[in-house]
């Protein structure tokens, strides 16, 4: 049914609904992978297959927990890229939005690259270096995905972003940056076994002596690098609330109400980083300690993305201009408020 011949004015069914569902929910699933990966790191089951992509040969390994972790992180790694598989087919189909289908194959080419990771990290005996880069690289992943859901939006619900989102998006993209590194920081730090160097808060109740070793080293400044990137969390929140204040409150709700998620992620995110420290990695403080970390940078990303995003339609109304006529049902078939069929969709930054 065409935009004019809708029932009563109503807006027809977003014909990208089923990309956006699929983006968000393979990144769901990937969230889901990292965790499982952060599981197989906590009961040191990396190696428990030490062959690859099978387990000792078989596809149904033996009745093993620590073979089970290893080889279902493995086969849900497969379900994830068959998900950004059919994400490219069905974002293809909406090629009148290059970026959509573009973003999905780089996701998609991101997968066959982290699968290429993943057998050098278990054929090379886990390497600090390849573990790290595996883990990065499934952050990279999420962030393509998060930005595909973003870019499949209806257009005609998802104007131009303002430039107070522009802020916000900016300060999320430089959070998420720290965020980022200081998620690698934490992989090197573990598969270095400098994680757990210095076991007390504060450190100078640690029985472990100042030596200059490189593992004291990477602890320490993964610990303080921590702080850091908690305080910045903070600050940007803070910053996003004084700049919704000065407009009175009339900005989009998401732009106060991400940074206050990452708040709250980042202060649980730090509790779990000083049990870890106490307590020497529990399995479970170990998986939580990197699933909040991922969702952390989830958040960020997410409120990047949301703050970037250009106008597709040109003339669409945003939030610096109240007064624009936003009815499709307005104007005739050739009016401002469509496009000649079979003309593709343009992008318009402002």
């Amino acid at each position: 049914m065409s935009e004019a011949s809708a029932p009563g004015g109503m807006l027809p069914a977003d014909p990208r609904r089923g990309v956006r569902r699929l983006a968000v929910a393979t990144t769901v699933a990937t969230l889901v992978l990292i965790s499982m990966g952060g599981a197989v790191r906590a009961t040191d089951s990396g190696l428990a297959c030490p062959d690859w992509p099978a387990c000792y040969g078989q596809w149904i390994p033996p009745a093993d927990l620590n073979m089970w972790l290893e080889h279902s992180h493995r086969l849900w790694a497969g379900v994830v890229g068959l998900a950004i598989v059919a994400l490219v087919v069905l974002s293809w189909r909406h090629r009148d939005v290059p970026r959509l289908w573009r973003l999905s194959a780089v996701a998609l080419g991101l997968v066959v690259i982290q699968a290429g990771l993943g057998a050098a990290v278990v054929l090379l005996h886990l390497r600090a270096g390849l573990v790290t880069s595996h883990l990065g690289m499934s952050w990279i992943i999420v962030a393509c995905l998060v930005v595909v859901a973003i870019a499949a939006r209806d257009p005609r619900s998802a104007p131009e972003a303002s430039s107070h989102e522009r802020l916000v998006a900016r300060d999320s993209a430089v959070v998420a940056v720290l965020v980022l590194l200081q998620g690698l920081l934490g992989g090197q730090a573990t598969g270095r076994g400098a994680a757990y160097v210095y076991n007390a808060v504060p450190i100078w109740l640690s029985d472990q002596q100042w030596t200059g070793h490189s593992r004291e080293v990477l602890h320490l400044t993964h610990r303080f690098a921590g702080y850091l990137v908690a305080a910045a969390v903070v600050v940007y929140a803070v910053r996003a609330l004084r700049r919704a204040r000065r407009a009175d409150g009339r900005v989009p709700a998401w732009t106060m109400r991400l940074p206050q998620l990452a708040v709250v992620l980042v202060l649980i995110q730090v509790g779990f980083g000083i049990t870890n420290v106490l307590t020497r990695a529990t399995v479970w403080s170990g998986i939580a300690h990197l699933t909040v970390a991922s969702w952390l940078w989830t958040v960020l990303v997410l409120a990047a993305a949301l703050g970037w995003r250009r106008a597709r339609v040109p003339g669409a109304p945003t939030p610096e201009t109240p007064g624009t006529q936003t009815s499709l049902d307005s104007a005739g078939p050739t009016g401002p408020g469509t496009r000649p069929s079979g003309e593709p969709e343009r992008e318009v930054v402002r």
